[in-house]
């Protein structure tokens, strides 16, 4: 029986977590994402042409408020937090809600989840959702362009 397992984001760090760790793990299903930040995702799902051969109906995105649900319908063995900007006091109430519900609750580490590259990378930050981040990058690579970086920003963001 495969592991069960939700993961909290913000369609953004969550998806690439997903990618990076549990895509292809005949070992582990999502059953879900869940939604509290970005408007107008809920009820839309993960596309299955991204999700890969184990999940052909792809995988939908819930409202992170039914959380408890979640863990009693599926029964979810693993919520994974996979948000890049939430206090914590809020990571800590979220892993209360899913331990209180019998799932495990997982933070997963850089090596699990960074990708490595043989090109320089300029990394575009933010302490929040909505800072700015894309008009920034994009910035940034008008100007390396500019100076005539040509290693970089082959396709524009």
């Amino acid at each position: 029986m495969r592991n069960r397992v939700v993961i909290l984001g913000a369609a953004g760090r969550d998806f690439h977590d997903f990618n990076r760790v549990f895509r292809d793990d005949p070992d582990a299903e999502v059953v879900a994402f869940t939604a509290a930040q970005i408007p107008n995702i809920v009820g839309r799902r993960y596309p299955a042409a991204l999700a890969g051969r184990l999940y052909p109906e792809g995988i939908p995105i819930v409202p992170e408020t039914d959380l408890e649900g979640l863990i009693e319908r599926h029964g979810v063995d693993q919520v994974v937090f996979s948000y890049s900007d939430v206090p914590h006091l809020e990571v800590m109430h979220l892993a209360a809600r899913a331990l209180a519900k019998g799932a495990g609750f997982r933070l997963l580490g850089p090596k699990q989840t960074m990708l490595r590259s043989r090109r320089p990378v300029v990394s575009v930050c933010a302490v929040r959702t909505g800072c700015g981040k894309s008009p920034a990058a994009r910035h940034i690579a008008d100007r390396l362009q500019a100076a005539g970086d040509t290693r970089t920003f082959q396709n524009k963001i």
